[in-house]
């Protein structure tokens, strides 16, 4: 269609007869129109389905890296992010489209860290509720069982005062009367002994200082009362 219409146009030119210098310049005109070609939209394809897209209408394509300015090696790897000329643009074939491309692999890179990281945000947040929660259960428990201790502690003296008061009451027998102790046998004024042993068995032992019988032969350790051991 584009070779009919520069035919018609320059057979138009001819029949007005116009000069050889316009009919040149128009011919020029209409062969660069019919060589034009619509840049296509390759927003968001890998460089080498862009790449093939392009080049099969006759351009060229030049691709630079827009976030790190890496060298480019494997086409499929990168993805177009920006294009000039942009979709629709007129242009003449063998012109050249710049792309802006990105990296894939490290995007990918970026996204995994990003979500691992995610996960274990979300893995120390439900960590620390399920702790919270734990505790809570803990105390609460350990709040439940002192109340429960109480309230048995509490229902045992009750029963305990109960069964105190409804027992009966039994009378205390009154305790026996204590005999006195015997009275000491009273040495005589003279006594003598000649040893504890006659002392004791006489019923005078102990002796002490003052009392008839003792003397300092029957008291070894000098303490006033003699045939105390």
């Amino acid at each position: 269609m584009k070779k009919t219409l520069a035919l018609v146009v320059l057979t138009g030119l001819m029949l007005t007869g116009c000069g050889g210098k316009q009919a040149a310049s128009s011919a020029t005109a209409v062969a660069e129109v019919a060589d034009a070609v619509t840049v296509p939209s390759v927003m968001g394809l890998t460089l080498d389905k862009a790449t093939d897209q392009l080049e099969n209408l006759g351009l060229k394509v030049k691709a630079d890296d827009t976030v790190d300015g890496k060298m480019i090696m494997s086409k499929k790897n990168w993805q177009v992010t920006s294009q000039d000329p942009t979709e629709g643009a007129k242009v003449a074939k063998d012109s050249t489209v710049h792309l802006g491309v990105k990296n894939l692999e490290k995007e990918a890179a970026e996204k995994a860290a990003a979500d691992k990281a995610a996960a274990e945000k979300a893995a120390a947040v439900k960590a620390a509720s399920d702790k919270a929660a734990a505790d809570k259960a803990a105390a609460d428990k350990a709040s439940a069982d002192k109340a429960a201790a109480a309230a048995a502690a509490a229902k045992l003296a009750a029963e305990q005062a109960a069964a105190q008061k409804a027992a009966p009451q039994v009378p205390v027998a009154p305790a026996a009367p204590v005999a006195p102790p015997a009275p000491a046998v009273q040495a005589p004024a003279t006594a003598y002994y000649a040893s504890c042993a006659d002392a004791k068995a006489a019923g005078a032992a102990p002796i002490y200082s003052g009392q008839p019988g003792y003397r300092a032969g029957l008291d070894r350790d000098n303490d006033g009362t003699a045939c105390d051991k």
